[in-house]
């Protein structure tokens, strides 16, 4: 399994198909008349991070992975203050992961990484293993989280909308 294949390009295609989910979202906002900052600001339920967190955190965890694998410092994320400041989060996370060399996030693949929680838990795994196990699912939580906190309130999409992707394997 190539650690790069399952992380970078998977990151890049789902991160831009979140673009689109807040464009429409922004879209749909002035349709109906309200201020699209609300949307950031809305959640599932009382206990869950709004769409401004879950945008910084999908991006934290495609970050993360190329920071870890890459053995860079781990940096953190501010959430995003308005729609504009979102998807230029989005776009500068994409512009590192297109950057990225696949030897050395293959190289990450049997390295050691150690995952420490702030409760002091700590995950130790290979870098194979954190990706698979950690940085794709927790990624994929929150963009997922996202898309339905759109859904929630409204916006029109569908899956269509959150795997665009796929429509360049579309058999003609």
């Amino acid at each position: 399994m190539s650690v790069y294949t399952v992380t970078i390009p998977c990151f890049a295609q789902m991160l831009r198909a979140l673009l689109s989910l807040l464009s429409k979202g922004e879209a749909a906002a002035f349709e109906r008349g309200y201020d699209p900052q609300t949307l950031l600001e809305a959640r599932l339920a009382p206990d869950m991070h709004d769409l401004a967190r879950q945008i910084q955190y999908a991006c934290t965890q495609a970050l993360e992975a190329v920071q870890r694998l890459t053995q860079q410092p781990v940096r953190t994320l501010t959430p995003p203050e308005n729609l504009t400041t979102a998807k230029a989060l989005i776009e500068r996370t994409l512009i590192i992961l297109d950057s990225m060399d696949r030897a050395q996030i293959e190289e990450g693949a049997e390295r050691e990484i150690a995952i420490e929680l702030p409760n002091g838990m700590v995950f130790d795994m290979t870098g194979s293993e954190y990706a698979v196990n950690w940085a794709i699912p927790q990624f994929y939580f929150h963009l997922v989280t996202a898309y339905n906190i759109l859904r929630h309130n409204g916006v029109p999409l569908g899956k269509a909308d959150y795997v665009q992707h796929m429509f360049a394997y579309l058999r003609k």
